[in-house]
């Protein structure tokens, strides 16, 4: 049986009219697994690393205006470790800090042959118009009847788009699809400075633990997740001032909610920097199902509609970063606009303007 992969570089059209050289990085434990389809590149090939190798220092080394895909499975890659990229076109599948099996590269190589940029950059431009346009904006779920207030304009926050085609000189994760906003500077972390969040919050899908940094966390990464497995079906609600975890509780009457809120309530006690929520996020990647599995890649599940998403903790800061995924969470501007879903663009002259930063400069890779 051939377990071979087959890579296809003219399908990823997130590299745009990138034509000359492409290059697939990846570890060298797995590195024979692929193969390179035919292509409309120059040329095209499989470059083996060890783990933890230095990305930054190879795709500085690689032909300028090459088109780079990046999947190396325990080899953690930051965005600012890619700060001299030249006129490449480098994408980050986010594999390192989190466990990713063979076949789910391969599942999610095959959702970026799928992901249409221009369609998510179209999406795009819409979500952060409508966000714009909006005053406070509220998530809510019906089921569980929870309401939060978020005041989009409530502080200096950055916003980011991984979403669209690359350019010369620019890096993304890949597969595309994520939209998000922070209290500040994903390179720095301050759990006092907080999006202005207020309310309650359902988390209920599924979860996903970043560890980047430290092999030894392995064991510990494994067993946060499975305590916070139980949140694919059973919910758990937390009460939100000002950006901060004040309370968390079971949703349900289970074991599993009851298991999930306990995990939780024990890492706030543990580490008190984890109640802040330092990124609210909308993956927008409609062209993928997600993986029921610790895999970073989920982050960018968009469902029909887009997905919510909530992220605590940052890398190297915290041990770990967490990440709960919330479909049935409904992002809803004042006048009841579902954001997210598809519509008219509001007016230029009705809303203020959303400064995007498009690099994937997040640590989680």
């Amino acid at each position: 049986m051939d377990l071979r992969t087959s890579v296809n570089p003219t399908a990823f059209r997130q590299f745009g009219g990138a034509h000359k050289a492409f290059y697939f990085i990846t570890d060298a434990a797995s590195a024979q697994r692929y193969t390179i389809a035919d292509s409309h590149y120059h040329s095209a090939e499989v470059l083996a690393v060890r783990p933890g190798a230095d990305i930054g220092r190879l795709v500085a080394e690689l032909p300028d205006e090459s088109a780079v895909l990046v999947a190396a499975p325990r080899t953690f890659v930051r965005g600012a470790d890619l700060a001299d990229i030249g006129g490449r076109r480098v994408a980050i599948m986010p594999c390192g800090s989190t466990p990713v099996r063979p076949d789910q590269l391969s599942y999610f190589l095959g959702v970026l042959e799928r992901t249409d940029p221009a369609a998510q950059a179209d999406r795009a431009d819409e979500f952060f118009s409508t966000v714009a346009a909006a005053g406070t904006l509220r998530l809510l779920d019906d089921a569980r009847h929870t309401e939060c207030a978020f005041d989009a304009a409530g502080g200096d926050y950055v916003w980011h788009q991984q979403a669209g085609e690359l350019g010369p000189g620019e890096q993304q994760i890949a597969p595309a699809g994520e939209l998000s906003v922070l209290p500040m500077e994903i390179t720095e972390f301050d759990p006092t400075r907080r999006l202005a969040l207020t309310g309650t919050v359902t988390l209920q899908g599924e979860p996903i633990v970043h560890a980047g940094y430290d092999g030894s966390l392995a064991g510990a990464q494994a067993d946060l997740y499975s305590g916070l497995t139980a949140l694919r079906r059973d919910p758990v609600v937390i009460d939100l001032a000002d950006g901060l975890v004040t309370r968390c509780r079971a949703g349900a009457a289970t074991p599993g909610s009851a298991r999930a809120a306990a995990t939780l309530n024990d890492l706030f006690d543990a580490d008190p920097r984890y109640r802040t929520v330092w990124e609210l996020g909308f993956g927008i990647n409609n062209a993928m199902d997600v993986v029921p599995a610790n895999c970073g890649m989920n982050e960018v599940y968009g469902a029909d509609h887009g997905v919510v998403h909530f992220g605590v903790g940052l890398t190297p800061f915290t041990a770990f970063a967490l990440t709960f995924l919330c479909p049935a969470t409904r992002f809803v501007a004042g006048d009841q606009t579902v954001i997210g879903a598809p519509g008219p663009v509001p007016a230029e002259g009705s809303r203020r303007r959303i400064t995007r930063t498009r690099e994937a400069s997040c640590g989680c890779h």
